[in-house]
């Protein structure tokens, strides 16, 4: 292919990531694929995935482009599917409309694809194309493929400090560190996440919705990581996040009323192995949140719950956003978690540094090294794609 083809394909895939990014959230727990159909450089019918049960991307381009379709190229951001779900196999759908070539930006690595899409496509006449885009199509189905690859929901830790680290005062009082524009940006975050998590004492204390506002999306599942059920002390009034959607994790250590008065609520208990301390063991937990399929967790928690998840090596990206302000004595960002020497510390890679209004947004995630670590303690137990 000459250099100012393949320049095209690449316009058109950066144009099915877009698609797809805009998606994000929306249709959990499929990924969110982008797909455009054109002949040379004129877009014939373009779409994203809509919500689970309904057509995939690259139906509904076909729709879009209709008997145009015929002969014409198509770009899609992940494998097309060739199984039968809710709906039917994207690769009958292709060849059936006449589509000559099919430019795909990365493999579907779940068992029932890996491959199987573009077999079937090649083995019925159509030129297959793989690869191209393919930094930013991992990029964008990152959630989706981190699940399949694990077993996992890919994690983001989340939080809202001051300069010198405290997520608090030494009071408790944290409305508001940070300004409106963080706040904004980090209810966005929430809606391209799977499920949120907070611990029993910040559900306790802050009460938190843990909804979808400032901006226009989904709202995550609660999830609570309450070892003992203290939301289900009889002196303790129920937070409204405990409610029919909300899973609560708790150890054997929760006593028999507590299991009670919670699941009354209409929350559901999810029993999880403890760790060394008593509390909810992070990893187990990730274990069980990935047979739920939950793709991606964003973690809210205090510091107990960052540090828990840190000391455990048990995240992919953080987003901290920093005010100017000076707390002193307040609440960490992470705690019960500790090192000797700064040579054992975690390094970490800066991904990017940006302003919200007065504050700064530092994204960072574990350096190659942790990362490897990290695979190489989780289990890989691949997840169908419903």
């Amino acid at each position: 292919m000459s250099e100012r083809g393949r320049a095209s394909l690449a316009v058109l895939m950066a144009r099915a990531v877009k698609l797809a990014r805009a998606g994000l959230g929306t249709t959990y727990p499929n990924p969110c694929v982008g797909a455009v159909v054109a002949r040379g450089d004129r877009v014939l019918g373009a779409a994203r995935s809509g919500p689970t049960g309904g057509p995939h991307a690259e139906v509904r381009a076909l729709a879009r482009a209709g008997a145009a379709a015929r002969g014409a190229t198509m770009v899609v951001t992940l494998e097309p599917c060739c199984h039968q779900g809710r709906t039917g196999p994207c690769t009958r759908a292709i060849v059936e409309a006449g589509i000559r070539t099919v430019v795909v930006g990365v493999r579907d690595p779940a068992p029932h694809v890996d491959g199987k899409g573009i077999r079937a496509l090649r083995r019925a006449g159509v030129e297959v194309i793989v690869g191209v885009g393919e930094a930013e199509c991992l990029a964008v189905h990152e959630h989706y493929l981190h699940h399949v690859r694990t077993g996992r929901p890919f994690v983001t830790l989340k939080a809202a400090t001051s300069l010198d680290g405290r997520i608090a005062t030494a009071s408790g009082d944290s409305r508001w560190i940070t300004g409106e524009a963080s706040r904004r940006d980090g209810h966005r975050l929430r809606a391209v996440h799977h499920a949120i998590a907070v611990g029993a004492e910040t559900a306790r204390l802050d009460d938190p919705r843990l909804d979808v506002r400032m901006v226009r999306g989904v709202d995550p599942l609660p999830v609570i990581l309450d070892p003992r059920l203290r939301l289900g002390a009889p002196a303790v009034a129920p937070p409204r996040i405990l409610r029919p959607g909300t899973l609560v994790l708790h150890t054997e250590r929760a006593s028999a009323r507590a299991r009670a008065r919670v699941a009354s609520t209409g929350a559901t208990l999810v029993p999880v192995a403890s760790d060394a301390h008593g509390l909810v063991d992070v990893l187990a937990a990730l274990d069980e949140l990935g047979r739920r399929e939950l793709r991606s967790l964003l973690v809210e928690g205090g510091g107990r719950l960052h540090g828990a998840f840190v000391a455990a090596g048990a995240w992919q990206r953080a987003f901290l956003y920093q005010a100017p302000r000076l707390l002193g004595d307040g609440r960490s960002m992470l705690s019960g978690v500790g090192w000797s020497t700064v040579a054992e510390a975690p390094v970490l890679r800066v991904v990017t540094r940006r302003r919200l209004g007065p504050d700064m947004l530092t994204v960072v995630e574990p350096a190659p090294a942790a990362r490897a670590a990290t695979r190489a303690a989780g289990p890989a137990r691949p997840r169908r794609r419903p």
